[in-house]
C-alpha cells in the first residue's frame, strides 16, 4: 500500500473544503473557438467565494473533428484554492489524446511547492496560478501553469480602453497581454470578469469567448477573485 505523504494530504484537505451557502457564488460558461475549425468546445468556471477565501473550479473539453474523426482531444479538471488572497493549493489533471498530466501545489512557509512530472520545484509564497480570472493589472511576477506544473516569469502588459461585441452588444473592456510560456490576452469588464480571452498554442490563437449572459457579468460582485500580486515592471 502507498503511503501517500503528509504533504499531500493536507493539499486534498484544503481542496476538499466546501464554500458555506451563505458566500458569493458564480459559474461563468465560454465557447472555445479555433481560427480555422470554428467552435471545438467549452470552458467553464465556478468561482466560490466566503469570507476570505476563494475556490475556482475549471473544466476543459475540447475534440477538433476533420471530417467527423477527433484528431484532437483535450480534457483537463483544475482546482485553485486562495485564502487571504494568496493561493494556497492548486490540483489538475489535464488528459490530451490520451496522455495525462497530473499537477499538485500547496502553500508551505515562503515558499508554493509544485509536483508535475516535471518533479518537484519551488515557487515564490505570492505566485499565480495561469488564470485570467487573477491577471487583471500590470507588471512581472511568477505564474505557475495549471497545465503543466511550469513555473513561469510572466509580464502583463496593456490596460487600455478597448471596445469589443459580445453576444449582440458591444462592450467596454480592458485590454491585458500576458507573456510569459505562452503569450495570452484578455479582456475584462468593468467588474473584471474576463469575456473574453486568448491563447496562443504552437502558434494559433485559441479564442474562449463568454457565453454566459453578458449582463450576469456586467453585475457580479467585484474582485470575487484576488488579483495576482505583481511588481511594478521597470522596463515598460
Amino acid at each position: 500500500m502507498r503511503l501517500w505523504p503528509l504533504s499531500l494530504l493536507s493539499v486534498l484537505g484544503l481542496l476538499a473544503v466546501a464554500i458555506p451557502a451563505s458566500g458569493q457564488e458564480r459559474v461563468y460558461s465560454y465557447s472555445v473557438v479555433h481560427p480555422f475549425y470554428g467552435t471545438i468546445g467549452t470552458y467553464t468556471q465556478d468561482i466560490a467565494r466566503s469570507g476570505g477565501t476563494t475556490r475556482i473550479d475549471s473544466h476543459v473539453r475540447v475534440a477538433v473533428k476533420i471530417l467527423g474523426i477527433v484528431v484532437h482531444r483535450e480534457e483537463g479538471d483544475h482546482v485553485e484554492l486562495f485564502r487571504g488572497g494568496r493561493l494556497v493549493a492548486l490540483q489538475s489533471a489535464t488528459t490530451t489524446n490520451g496522455t495525462r498530466i497530473d499537477v499538485r501545489g500547496e502553500a508551505q512557509g515562503d515558499h508554493f511547492v509544485v509536483t508535475s512530472p516535471s518533479g518537484v520545484v519551488e515557487a515564490p509564497a505570492d505566485v499565480a496560478p495561469s488564470d485570467p480570472w487573477v491577471l487583471k493589472q500590470i507588471g512581472f511576477g511568477t505564474v505557475v501553469s495549471i497545465k503543466t506544473g511550469h513555473i513561469i516569469p510572466t509580464r502583463v502588459t496593456g490596460g487600455e480602453q478597448v471596445m469589443i461585441p459580445l453576444q449582440g452588444v458591444m462592450v467596454v473592456t480592458r485590454h491585458f497581454m500576458a507573456r510569459g510560456e505562452r503569450q495570452q490576452e484578455i479582456w475584462l469588464n468593468d467588474q473584471d470578469v474576463p469575456i473574453m480571452f486568448r491563447s496562443v498554442e504552437s502558434g494559433t490563437p485559441i479564442d474562449f469567448i463568454l457565453t454566459s449572459p453578458w449582463r450576469d457579468a456586467a453585475t457580479t460582485e467585484a474582485h470575487l477573485v484576488p488579483a495576482a500580486k505583481l511588481q511594478p515592471d521597470v522596463d515598460r
